[in-house]
């Protein structure tokens, strides 16, 4: 009776063991989706938003009545540098994969996970090669003090292909 009791008791450990594995891979799976959901609402809403939209006027208007002010510019860079920043940690943390913006003919993104990634590489690369920009074009004429801010943003973009790193 002692061999059986034993192996029941061993079953039972073993069945416990397998449900918190199945547990913990649900509820991981669970906060990954949340924090894709948490960091794309970060990058496309509130202060981001408008940053990129300041950015996006100060780059690409024609028109010198509705770009925004150097201070207002310089603010939204640093805004989006500390998007990118965060957006980095979310993805470091979770083990997300940064993604091309394309995929080649045919073929598509496996599960909705890559899908959603691919979304938020496609808003980090837009943010980036704005700031990428903004750096190259302003921030020595107008003695933007970013040392610090600037050497992590290029060594995050330099590991990221497609985008170029300034100095």
């Amino acid at each position: 009776m002692g061999d059986v009791a034993t192996w029941v008791g061993s079953l039972a450990a073993l069945a416990t063991a397998v449900s918190a594995v199945i547990i913990a891979s649900r509820l991981r799976r669970g906060e990954r989706r949340q924090a894709l959901v948490d960091l794309h609402v970060s990058l496309t809403t509130g202060e981001t938003a408008h940053a990129r939209n300041v950015m996006g006027t100060l780059l690409l208007s024609g028109s010198e009545t509705t770009r925004p002010s150097k201070l207002e510019a310089i603010d939204a860079y640093f805004r989006l540098i500390w998007s990118v920043q965060r957006a980095r940690n979310v993805f470091r943390i979770h083990k997300f994969h940064w993604t091309s913006i394309e995929l080649p003919e045919g073929v598509k993104p496996s599960s909705m996970q890559q899908e959603a990634e691919r979304a938020l590489s496609w808003n980090l690369r837009e943010i980036a090669e704005n700031v990428v920009e903004f750096h190259d074009r302003y921030c020595a004429s107008w003695d933007v003090e970013d040392r610090d801010a600037w050497e992590e943003m290029a060594d995050y973009l330099s590991s990221k292909s497609g985008l170029r790193r300034s100095t």
